[in-house]
């Protein structure tokens, strides 16, 4: 059987549909009940109700080993998908217990039980980012000194992790998706973006990010597990787009005018610097920090052709996808 953790997340539940119609035994590891049935849902709306019958569900807490345990009972492979994404200064710890002990105990059982495969959805906020280099491949370096989110250091330490667990003979195979573009689950990146522009949002960054769709965050890690592309690393980046033409392409397809003013980072360390002020009375929550404003307003190319230049697999166009997207609201 394959177990799947955070299969209520985005990439989780779209991963349990996928394999679900592949007739897999799936076990699927959720935390509440209102969370396992959004899942049900996607699966209702994409008319796949029937297929549900292939998924066990068990609850449970990556960060709990009892109930982890529990749920490894029988698994062969393991889809590790869980993680806590947050970039608030009070959401720090709860980050770093999540992905990293979380992906520890993951790691832990993966040995203990000898499973066949761990595929390990991490995140391109994980890669290095050398100041040297035109682009960010998975190559580059991570460097200790540049200050990160706790959420980046959260999925490095992770990855480290997952490594260890090929030293140990775990076959392993790590992707570092960009920003994750997709539909069917709440609280998604693209649902996130048209609140903000909804609300009149005017400001945009100056930086860019690299885009991926949910649809081939699934279909890489099929092909990478059908290439045999273990005990390496994938960055799964279709595009970069930066921030205001993104918000102006969403915007375009909502019919709502579009942010019309960037927000320098020397605009973006003033505001932090406020918020910073206002924390020490706990009248405000933070989210900015250096690390996060460089995230914001850094143009920063990333690079990932690795996986269409070893394997068969091709992306869907980030235009193609938001045209497709906005096709279904009508």
């Amino acid at each position: 059987m394959i177990l799947v953790t955070g299969a209520t997340g985005l990439v989780g539940a779209h991963l349990c549909m996928a394999l679900a119609e592949k007739e897999e035994k799936i076990v699927a590891l959720y935390r509440t009940q209102k969370k396992r049935e959004c899942v049900e849902h996607l699966f209702l709306t994409n008319q796949k109700k029937a297929l549900l019958k292939n998924i066990e569900w068990r609850k449970g807490d990556i960060t709990h080993l009892p109930e982890l345990t529990a749920a490894f009972a029988g698994i062969d492979n393991v889809y590790h998908c869980a993680a806590y994404v947050s970039f608030a200064h009070s959401k720090n710890d709860v980050v770093l217990t999540t992905n990293i002990q979380g992906t520890e105990n993951i790691v832990n059982l993966c040995i203990e039980k000898k499973i066949k495969q761990l595929s390990y959805v991490s995140s391109i906020a994980a890669l290095g980012q050398d100041p040297s280099v035109d682009e960010i491949t998975e190559e580059t370096q991570w460097l200790n000194e540049k200050e990160r989110t706790a959420y980046a250091y959260s999925k490095h330490e992770a990855e480290l992790h997952v490594w260890r667990a090929a030293q140990e003979g775990v076959p392993v195979i790590i992707v570092n998706p960009g920003v994750i573009l997709g539909t069917g689950m709440p609280h998604t990146p693209l649902d996130q973006m048209v609140e903000q522009l909804r609300k009149g949002r005017k400001f945009y960054p100056q930086g860019s990010t690299g885009y991926v769709c949910v649809e081939d965050v699934v279909r890489a890690l099929f092909q990478l597990e059908k290439d045999k592309k273990f005990n390496q690393r994938y960055i799964l980046v279709s595009e970069n787009w930066t921030y205001k033409a993104m918000m102006t392409q969403l915007s375009s397809h909502l019919n709502l005018v579009p942010p019309r003013r960037s927000i320098s980072k020397t605009v973006l360390y003033a505001l932090m610097g406020i918020e910073v002020f206002f924390s020490l009375f706990r009248t405000h929550k933070r989210f900015l920090s250096k690390a996060s404003i460089s995230m914001l307003g850094d143009y920063r190319k990333i690079n990932g052709s690795k996986i269409t230049t070893q394997t068969s697999f091709a992306y869907t166009p980030v235009q193609l996808y938001l045209d497709q997207w906005a096709s279904s609201l009508k």
